[in-house]
């Protein structure tokens, strides 16, 4: 059973807006001017009593009944004791008998409520609740890291073999290094000495399964690598190296560079992708059934108000899953102005020339995350067709074990798998650079300034931006909403504090109905009412949300995904049917958030309408109060003057 009159917790933060209107202390400020206002309201009453007991004597004169005709009821003495029971002050405190009775048998019974529906909501919703599944997109980008050091390595050692000069080769698996105390990271690190640099990737102590499938994915990389980097020793170190796109293909067709090597780093990219995802996912239980009990003993600890931390806590455990797995290495990349200089940068140039005639012939038109109809597609749909694909094939996808999903938490995924995808454009817009320019080094120097400069930024920004509000953005307005009806709820109580005095006054009024609470009174009561039962509607608001927005949202992602397709032909959609659709569809679930979600806000106001007393008090007129305000300052914080608005009236009156 709920004890209901149990005081809460002194972290319950809802308790804590109570004491904060009503605080505990014997004596205050508050309280003192109070007990100056009900004092004066006192005076007033008794001077009212006073001429209406004038009154009822003389209508019992005159009709001969006690009282009079109107008011011969004995509600209404009892009322005129209520009413000065409930106005004047305490000496202690300074605050009346109705302000304890609003926070000891209204407030908190009503918290305690809520807090139970909360405490039983929550331990449900984190047990049915889905695990963030998390992307990774850098593959192929720490593949060619890895080359270009071994390339240097074994070019340095061919070089320097006749002199006994050797590069160092690290481990496949790295080196640990750093103490992890001291501010010193404890690190994984791929040294290749002084001239080939060295990269090298958190430790990750407190996650010792992931950090081991990350340095074997990485030593695949060496691995595989080290046998390739022979193939440009004797070219650096002992020829004079590649001159031209067409020497490339020549050493390409004699075998003695790898006619595949694109897609080699690519195909091996995309395995490190796999992999880290995998092991992240399973980081990502790990770490979401420890948020999950901490959530609920939050719950338990901070009261209702804590609940929409359930849906913030899914965005936060997917940036944490994401930095996990989109990590790169601390890279020191291989010097060309020190030993055998000369000899390192021919064979860089040699593989630049390979990689950009491969890319060419190839790589350019069959992008791996673009579908056959790529290939005939203009340049724009090649760079944006890795945002298409990772975000349909994600919505495609059905949950895991065909287990249902909680739509929120794959709304956050979708919305990472957006941001890597972005991610992706961008790595596929800088082969795009490099091969323009017909050199690989250039895109990262003035190359990549050209390609952010250029028009595609106008695709892929918006894109991560609608990412980023599926990711972050929407799965905190609960909580949002949450924090806005405790305020909302503190609102009402202090309204509550100022008004009950008053409300009091009418009990003194003589009333000639039949009932102890008369006509004056009962909106007040019904008031009183609506504040016990905030909480509780809340959290009614809450659970109910929760239950629609799955299938609302499952319905409308599913729906988008095939439409989506349909109409694309299989190709990828262009620049602008893509950000508009999404654009569209993103504004769709704002708008199913605030319908669902809202409630949290809205159902306490709305249910006032059920009994006739229809009103914009509370957190409805609060949240629309603020967002109105928000843009209008924005609004005047941002826009120039220029005299626009004026020449659309007519221009200036004169």
């Amino acid at each position: 059973m709920i004890d209901l009159l149990a005081e809460p917790l002194k972290t319950d933060i809802a308790w804590q807006f109570v004491n904060a209107v009503l605080p505990s202390e014997a004596t205050t400020v508050y309280g003192r001017v109070f007990q100056v206002f009900t004092s004066v309201l006192a005076l007033l009453g008794s001077l009212l009593i006073i001429y209406q007991t004038l009154q009822c004597i003389v209508a019992s004169a005159r009709t001969g009944q006690v009282l009079g005709e109107r008011w011969h009821t004995i509600w209404t003495p009892l009322r005129f004791v209520v009413g000065m029971g409930l106005l004047i002050s305490i000496p202690s405190s300074g605050f009346s008998s109705v302000h304890y009775l609003l926070r000891d048998f209204v407030a908190r019974p009503g918290i305690n409520l809520g807090n139970a529906l909360a405490n039983t909501g929550i331990s449900a919703v984190v047990k049915e609740g889905m695990t963030i599944t998390p992307a990774s997109s850098i593959g192929s980008s720490i593949a060619m890291t890895v080359l270009r050091h071994e390339v240097c390595a074994a070019v340095y050692n061919q070089a320097g073999s006749r002199w006994g000069w050797n590069a160092r080769l690290p481990d496949p698996e790295g080196t640990k290094t750093g103490t992890g105390i001291f501010g010193a990271e404890s690190r994984y690190t791929w040294a290749y000495g002084p001239i080939c640099g060295q990269f090298s990737v958190g430790a990750m102590e407190d996650r010792p399964s992931f950090s081991k499938a990350r340095r074997e994915a990485i030593s695949t990389f060496v691995v595989a690598f080290r046998k390739e980097a022979d193939r440009y020793a004797r070219l650096g170190a002992e020829t004079s190296g590649l001159s031209s796109a067409g020497a490339a293909a020549r050493a390409v067709t004699s075998n003695v560079l790898s006619p595949d090597l694109v897609q080699r780093i690519r195909s091996m990219g995309a395995t490190y992708d796999r992999a880290i995802t995998a092991a992240a996912k399973e980081e990502a239980k790990t770490v979401a059934a420890g948020s999950r009990e901490a959530l609920i003993e939050g719950v338990r600890q901070e009261g209702f108000l804590a609940t929409g931390m359930y849906w913030r806590t899914l965005a936060q455990i997917s940036e944490i899953t994401t930095g996990m797995t989109n990590e790169r290495p601390e890279d020191t990349p291989p010097r060309v102005d020190g030993d055998f200089g000369a000899a390192i940068q021919t064979a860089f140039d040699a593989l630049r020339l390979q990689v950009s005639g491969e890319a060419e012939r190839q790589a350019l038109s069959a992008n791996d995350f673009a579908a056959a109809g790529d290939e005939t597609a203009d340049l724009a749909t090649k760079i944006i067709a890795p945002v298409s694909r990772s975000i349909i094939e994600w919505a495609a996808t059905s949950a895991d074990d065909g287990q249902p999903r909680d739509e929120m938490g794959a709304l956050v995924s979708s919305g990472h798998a957006m941001m890597s995808g972005v991610y992706a454009a961008i790595a596929a817009g800088g082969v795009v650079a490099g091969v323009a320019g017909n050199q690989v080094v250039e895109f990262f120097g003035a190359g990549a300034i050209d390609y952010f400069l250029d028009w595609s930024k106008f695709a892929l920004i918006p894109v991560w931006i609608i990412g980023a509000l599926r990711a972050f953005v929407i799965p905190y307005m609960p909580h949002v909403f949450m924090l806005v009806s405790g305020v909302a709820l503190l609102a009402s109580l202090m309204d509550a504090m100022i008004s009950l005095p008053l409300w009091c006054m009418r009990w003194l009024k003589l009333d000639k109905n039949d009932d102890f609470a008369g006509d004056s009174v009962k909106l007040g009561l019904l008031f009183v009412v609506n504040i016990f039962l905030r909480p509780a509607l809340a959290m009614l608001a809450v659970f109910a949300a929760y239950g629609v927005f799955n299938p609302v949202l499952g319905m409308l992602d599913r729906l988008w995904a095939t439409a989506f397709l349909a109409q694309s032909g299989g190709q990828v959609v262009g620049l602008p049917g893509y950000i508009i659709l999404t654009l569209g569809q993103t504004y769709i679930i704002w708008y199913v958030v605030l319908k669902t979600y809202g409630q949290i806000w809205a159902l306490p106001d709305r249910v006032l309408a059920w009994f006739g007393h229809s009103t914009s008090f509370g957190e409805s007129g609060l949240v629309s109060g603020a967002f109105l305000g928000m843009i209008t300052v924005a609004g005047r914080g941002v826009l120039p003057k220029t005299g626009m608005w004026a020449a659309t009236a007519g221009g200036k009156k004169k």
